[in-house]
C-alpha cells in the first residue's frame, strides 16, 4: 500500500520564473545609460558592478557583494550550458582573474556596463572579444521551496520519469531489479550527472559483484561509506580503477569517455568492425577504441553534427540507457 501514502515535504523547485524575468526586464531598462568607473545608480551613471548592484537590490531586494571579485567568489556555480535568466556571467579583461560581469539575459548574451557603450546587450560568445575572455557563471537567484505533496510509488516508478519519458523503461527495469536506486520521495533525477559512486553501485549490483577485502582501498573512501563495498568490487574487477593519488573520487561526474571505457571492460563487445567515425574523436585519443566499439555495438550514439562529445558529463539516464542496452544485448566479460 505504499503506493497510497502521502508524504508532504519540502522539495527544492525551479526558482521562481517571474523573478529572472523581472530581473531582465528591469535591466533592460537602463540601456543606454552611461558608464562611470564606480557609479551605482542611473543619475551617475554605472560600472559593471554597480549596474549588477542596482538591479538585484533596488528593485528585486537581492542583495550581492558590491565588488566584481567577491561576486565571483559567492554565489552558486554554473555551467556555462546551464546558464538560466539572471544569473551572472564573469568575464577577465584588464588583468588575470574576474574583472567584469554581466546579467545574463538568453540566447547566449549577456547585459553589462561597457566602458565604452555604457550600458549594452552583448554575446557571451562574441568570437571578437568577449567569447575568449569568459570565465565562469554564479547564481544569486535562490531556488525556492516548494510544497508538494507526493505519493510513495512501487519500486522503480518515479514521479520525474512519466511514461513518455525516452529512458523510462531502462530506468523502471533497471529500478525494478535493484540494479539502481531513486532518491526520497520517488525522485530520480534523471538529468543529474552520473557520478562515480553511482555508476560503481549500478555496476556492483548489475553483475553480482562482492568486496573481498571488507576494508577500503582508497583513501578518499572510508569503509563506512555508502558505495565503499560496491567501488571495491569494481577495482577488483578491473572496471574502474582509481587514480595514482590513491583516490577514487566517488562525487566526480564521469564523463561520455568514461562511461565507454567502463562498458568495454565490463562486456563482450561482438562487432568489432569500428567504422564509425566521429569528428571529435581522434584516432590516438585515449578511449577512440570503446567510443567506436560502443557506437558500432548500437549502446551510444553520438550527436546531429557527427561528434561524440566524449568530455560531456553523462546523466543519470543516459547511463541507465547505455547499461540497460548492454545488459540485454551484449555478454559480461
Amino acid at each position: 500500500m505504499l503506493s497510497l501514502l502521502l508524504v508532504l515535504t519540502l522539495l527544492p523547485g525551479q526558482a521562481d520564473a517571474g523573478t529572472r524575468e523581472d530581473i531582465v526586464t528591469t535591466a533592460k531598462k537602463y540601456i543606454g545609460v552611461k558608464y562611470t568607473w564606480g557609479g551605482t545608480s542611473p543619475s551617475t551613471g554605472f560600472d559593471c558592478s554597480g549596474f549588477i548592484t542596482y538591479v538585484f537590490k533596488q528593485k528585486h531586494n537581492i542583495t550581492v557583494p558590491r565588488m566584481t571579485t567577491d561576486l565571483y567568489q559567492e554565489g552558486t556555480t554554473v555551467k556555462k550550458a546551464d546558464i538560466e535568466l539572471g544569473d551572472l556571467v564573469f568575464f577577465t579583461t584588464y588583468k588575470p582573474g574576474p574583472s567584469h560581469a554581466g546579467i545574463y539575459v538568453g540566447s547566449g548574451k549577456f547585459i553589462h556596463a561597457s566602458s565604452s557603450k555604457g550600458i549594452t546587450i552583448s554575446s557571451i560568445n562574441d568570437p571578437y572579444y568577449w567569447g575568449s575572455r569568459y570565465l565562469g557563471a554564479r547564481r544569486f537567484i535562490k531556488e525556492e521551496e516548494k510544497v508538494a505533496t507526493l505519493s510513495v510509488l512501487p519500486q522503480g516508478q518515479y514521479h520525474d520519469v512519466p511514461l513518455n519519458y525516452w529512458a523510462y523503461n531502462p530506468i523502471t527495469t533497471l529500478s525494478k531489479k535493484g540494479i539502481m536506486n531513486g532518491y526520497e520521495y520517488s525522485q530520480f533525477k534523471p538529468v543529474k550527472s552520473v557520478t562515480r559512486a553511482e555508476a560503481a553501485a549500478m555496476v556492483a549490483n548489475a553483475l553480482n559483484l562482492s568486496d573481498s577485502t571488507n576494508k577500503s582501498q582508497f583513501k578518499d573512501v572510508s569503509s563506512t561509506y555508502w558505495a565503499s563495498a560496491s567501488i571495491n568490487a569494481v577495482k577488483e574487477a578491473g572496471i574502474i580503477a582509481g587514480y595514482p593519488d590513491g583516490t577514487f573520487k566517488p562525487t566526480k561526474e564521469m564523463t561520455r569517455d568514461e562511461i565507454a571505457a567502463l562498458i568495454d571492460k565490463t562486456f563482450v563487445l561482438t562487432n568489432k568492425s569500428a567504422n564509425n567515425s566521429f569528428t571529435d574523436v581522434k584516432t590516438d585519443y585515449w578511449a577512440y577504441e570503446s567510443i567506436q566499439l560502443l557506437s558500432e555495438n548500437k549502446i551510444a550514439s553520438g550527436f546531429e553534427d557527427n561528434t561524440f562529445k566524449p568530455l560531456k558529463e553523462t546523466s543519470r539516464a543516459e547511463f541507465s540507457a547505455f547499461l540497460y542496452r548492454a545488459l540485454t544485448t551484449l555478454t559480461v566479460k
